[in-house]
């Protein structure tokens, strides 16, 4: 069984292989939070047609995670198992994010179909290699945890960046449309690809996982089943997929509810957002730090009960008048909560790899995060779909345009019932969840008894 534990990855280098979350930050939130309104609204394709093709555009998303999973499993080259494929993802997703960033008012489906599709490869590709480069590199239980938090801290400040624009444009005085404030955004990203991309294939190493003996190789479809039919990782994808879905619900409706619930501008409704992802990055050490006192799980469980509780308070906060205080106290403690259910899972999602390992000698990294990538997705294609459906046909809500009492208690419903009921069901999985720590000792100590060393 090759051993290739290697050294504990010091700070700069973590950080380094964090860089690659900086242009990934404009694929989550800011997505959601501008485009598809943007969409939706000022380019022209309507509250109902815009959620429909984002769902339809996920799903297929969704089939083609499986072949990237598989493709950086299988092909590896001179320069390690993923370090290509990084390089790889830049013009694609360079070159999609362009043209989604800065659509043209009045720009067609077409349009939107052909360039989102580019775009999703793109972000596919490089999300995938950077989530399976964690099982190599990352030494044991908790070292996991520290790539994926430091990850989420890196995509918290970035996307803290892309949306501070309206705001810094906003009290700068400078009179900038939603297309603009868009454009901006995706100028940030176009710049950032190659920069990152750099700095995570120079000082981070690619190298094989331990209990790697190379028969991912072999690949074939049954590969994916054996993934899915694992207890283990099914637990996660289901914790995956109720907290992508409730996150995107949250996302896809916050600009709504912020302008017609709350009655917050643009510039204020970006100040909230700052402040929720400002709290978001403070909280996550502490969560780090308890997930390693505790259990993952137990951790995971934690925080979405927190997350719970936020959208009581969002509810009551909206139905007494709303105005910017309310809407920021129930940021906060959304945002508390915000970012631990996403680390954490990414982070069992390793462990699972190396109990797959251990058993079978297959490093299936790509594949087991291209799945939990599309289960993500198939939350969010949910969220746009169903939810922007149910807001234009069920609640009558209509962006930029008065709005009936009963159409603004609808998209109020919508925003927080749903993502509580979510975060509940995920709170069920996550108490039920059975690979622990012990566990995983007992596994890593198997492929290598040696301490981790650190790497200066």
């Amino acid at each position: 069984m090759t051993d290739a534990r290697g050294p504990r990855l010091s700070l700069p280098r973590v950080l380094a292989f964090s860089s690659l979350s900086i242009p990934l930050a404009g694929v989550g939130l800011p997505l959601a939070v501008y485009l598809a309104p943007l969409y939706a609204n000022e380019v022209g394709l309507g509250l109902e047609l815009t959620g429909f093709l984002f769902m339809v555009l996920r799903f297929w998303d969704v089939l083609t995670d499986p072949i990237m999973g598989y493709v950086v499993d299988r092909y590896r080259s001179p320069w390690g198992r993923v370090r290509h494929w990084i390089v790889l993802s830049v013009p694609l997703l360079g070159l999609a994010t362009y043209f989604v960033y800065m659509p043209e008012r009045g720009a067609g489906p077409g349009y939107f179909v052909v360039w989102m599709l580019l775009f999703y490869v793109g972000f596919t590709l490089l999300q995938t290699a950077r989530s399976a480069w964690v099982p190599a590199i990352a030494v044991d239980y908790d070292d996991r945890s520290r790539f994926f938090t430091w990850a989420e801290v890196t995509s918290i400040v970035s996307m803290l960046a892309l949306l501070a624009v309206p705001a810094i444009l906003g009290m700068s005085g400078v009179e900038v449309d939603r297309f603009g404030q868009v454009a901006v955004m995706g100028w940030a990203l176009l710049i950032s690809l190659p920069i990152v991309a750099f700095l995570s294939c120079a000082f981070v190493p690619d190298r094989q996982m331990r209990g790697d003996r190379g028969n991912a190789m072999k690949f074939d479809f049954k590969a994916i089943v054996a993934a899915l039919k694992n207890r283990y990782l099914g637990s996660v994808l289901l914790m995956e997929l109720l907290v992508g879905t409730a996150i995107a619900i949250t996302a896809s409706n916050y600009l709504f509810v912020a302008e017609y619930a709350f009655g917050l501008s643009d510039s204020m409704s970006s100040i909230v957002l700052m402040i929720f992802f400002s709290t978001a990055v403070a909280a996550l050490p502490f969560w780090l730090k308890f997930s390693a006192r505790t259990e993952k799980h137990t951790a995971f469980l934690c925080a979405v009960l927190m997350g719970m509780s936020s959208y009581v308070i969002y509810y009551f906060a909206a139905r007494s008048g709303g105005g910017f205080g309310p809407l920021l106290i129930g940021a906060l403690v959304n945002g508390a909560a915000f970012s631990a259910p996403v680390v954490i899972a990414r982070s069992m999602a390793a462990d699972v790899v190396e109990y797959q390992a251990a058993k079978t000698g297959e490093n299936r990294a790509g594949i087991y995060y291209s799945v939990l990538t599309s289960v993500y997705k198939v939350g969010n294609s949910l969220a746009f779909g169903i939810g922007y459906f149910v807001l234009g046909r069920v609640a009558g809500f209509r962006p930029g345009v008065e709005n009936s009492p009963e159409a603004i208690h609808g998209l109020i419903i919508v925003f927080c019932l749903l993502p509580m009921i979510l975060y509940g069901l995920a709170a069920i999985v996550a108490s039920r969840y059975t690979l622990t720590r012990s566990m995983q000792l007992d596994i890593s100590k198997s492929l290598d008894p040696r301490g981790p060393e650190m790497l200066d």
